[in-house]
């Protein structure tokens, strides 16, 4: 079993959506027992995105506060994604003791029938976001193509450096291919990161949010979907071929020809 921590230098770069659409799409599409969890307590948007808002009485933060196990606070989505939210209530965020976190996750999943976990951290350098990363084997980190996102994955990058949690590469977000949006090189210049995917601007993701259903579940022939579909296939070593309907093989043959 893989635990994977999905991090973002700043907050607003679209890393709850990307942890939400890539959990959902190694389920559903891939077949892989996936559990994602949580880890941003103050700001805990991952369980909008699956459809969720207060339905779930037993939290991340019941099981931080030792009120609960952690596999009690895990629920299963449409798509067969297992999901350990966070509260969106204020006042669970009181007692709350990261630290405990590590011991937690280890003890739960140590043995436990998963392939995948991922850790949606919270944004940027706050003591909660390390404490999460540090809980995982690889790290992906998910930025936009501009400087201000970059340059603070690299001060991730350094924190992580005397840990056990490997940084991986870039899935670069919102991608609208404008010639003032930074460069792979220029990217790699700041991170020495490879980019894994880039996920095109796509109004879909848009759309799939406030109808907080996952845009490869409300789309999944739009651009951002193919792209979410490619970099799940390549976590876990396999080719993404899009499923294409009888009328785009024909226009794709007469292109062809």
């Amino acid at each position: 079993m893989r635990i994977i921590g999905i991090a973002s230098g700043k907050g607003g770069v679209g890393k709850s959506v990307t942890t939400a659409n890539i959990g959902v799409a190694l389920s559903s599409r891939f077949g892989k027992k996936v559990v994602v969890v949580d880890c941003n307590l103050t700001n805990p948007h991952l369980g909008l995105y699956l459809g969720g808002f207060s339905s779930w009485p037993i939290t991340l933060n019941s099981v931080l506060k030792n009120e609960a196990e952690l596999e009690q606070s895990m629920y299963t989505h449409s798509s067969g994604l297992k999901i350990i939210p966070a509260s969106f209530e204020l006042r669970h965020l009181q007692r709350v003791n990261m630290h405990r976190l590590k011991s937690r996750i280890k003890k739960t999943f140590d043995g436990y029938d998963a392939d995948i976990v991922i850790l949606d951290s919270s944004p940027g350098l706050t003591k909660d976001a390390m404490l999460a990363l540090r809980c995982s084997d690889e790290v992906l980190f998910v930025a936009t193509p501009h400087i201000p996102s970059i340059v603070d994955i690299a001060k991730c990058c350094t924190m992580l450096k005397n840990n056990d949690a490997k940084p991986v590469g870039i899935i670069l977000n919102r991608v609208k291919k404008q010639r003032y949006e930074l460069s792979e090189d220029e990217i790699y210049q700041f991170t020495r990161l490879p980019i894994l995917t880039k996920i095109p601007e796509d109004e879909n993701v848009l759309k799939s949010t406030n109808f907080k259903v996952p845009v490869v579940t409300m789309s999944p022939n739009s651009k951002a979907s193919h792209s979410f579909f490619n970099i799940a296939a390549e976590m876990i070593g396999q080719k993404y071929i899009p499923h294409t309907s009888f009328w785009g093989k024909i226009i794709s043959k007469f292109r062809r020809n």
